[in-house]
């Protein structure tokens, strides 16, 4: 194409053995002049995609205690916490391989449930999957004081918690408890799961605890699309130095 719009010289490019074409004052052969411009084209992808990737890991909002905390630094010393990483790595490869399932993490606190649900957001992140890091009391908050603010509503909002590819909300059940709040949260949940969207919860109540708060419709919902169950029972590791 470029050897159409210039002038052809008799000298020939040494590395492409093609015939060189007047530029201006510069010969220059149209296959090098090419490669450059595909070169070009592909530092300005990466860089694109490296901003892409920086704001996706800002998004997510990963608590700056667990900014390191990944599945290999995951401390494990018996069968219980194996089993809670390994569901865990297997959760975040079924959705880079583009499925859609659930996951509940129930247990006491301490056990490092928050550390591996941030490793399961790096991952994702790290494969351009939007993930959402919160506390199901500050979701609850951001939703019900939408409408303090002149350009939101508690529509957005649940929209906002709704397009994220995974949610993870931490803490529920712990300072969640008004009636008012808690349907807030629960109205995401119902939203997620109308449009096939991944959730992971992440909390101290027990498995029938949670299941009873959830309610039997958003429980069926809940499992619908597949549901992992790690329940964490084992003694508090950050009395020890752990986790």
């Amino acid at each position: 194409m470029i050897s159409m719009n210039f002038p052809a010289v008799h000298a020939f490019c040494v590395e492409h053995n093609v015939q060189m074409v007047q530029a201006g004052p510069n010969q220059i052969c149209p296959e090098c002049a090419k490669n450059n411009v595909n070169q070009n084209n592909l530092e300005h992808q990466k860089h694109v995609d490296q901003m892409v990737r920086e704001l996706h890991f800002g998004g997510a909002m990963i608590p700056v205690r667990h900014k390191d905390s990944g599945f290999r630094n995951y401390n494990v010393t018996h069968a219980g916490q194996s089993n809670a990483l390994n569901t865990c790595v297997a959760f975040a490869r079924t959705m880079i391989a583009g499925q859609k399932r659930n996951l509940i993490m129930s247990g006491k606190t301490g056990t490092g449930k928050t550390h591996l649900s941030c490793a399961t957001a790096k991952t994702l992140l790290g494969k351009g999957i939007s993930v959402r890091y919160i506390t199901s009391e500050d979701m609850a908050n951001e939703i019900a004081n939408a409408w303090t603010k002149h350009d939101d509503s508690e529509r957005s909002a649940v929209y906002r918690f709704t397009e994220y590819d995974l949610l993870i909300l931490d803490e529920y059940g712990l300072h969640d408890r008004h009636e008012n709040r808690l349907q807030l949260v629960h109205k995401v949940l119902y939203s997620r799961y109308d449009i096939g969207k991944a959730t992971m919860i992440v909390s101290n109540m027990t498995l029938t605890d949670l299941q009873k708060d959830l309610g039997d419709r958003l429980w069926s919902r809940f499992q619908h699309d597949g549901l992992s169950v790690i329940e964490c029972n084992w003694a508090d590791q950050r009395v020890g130095g752990g986790l």
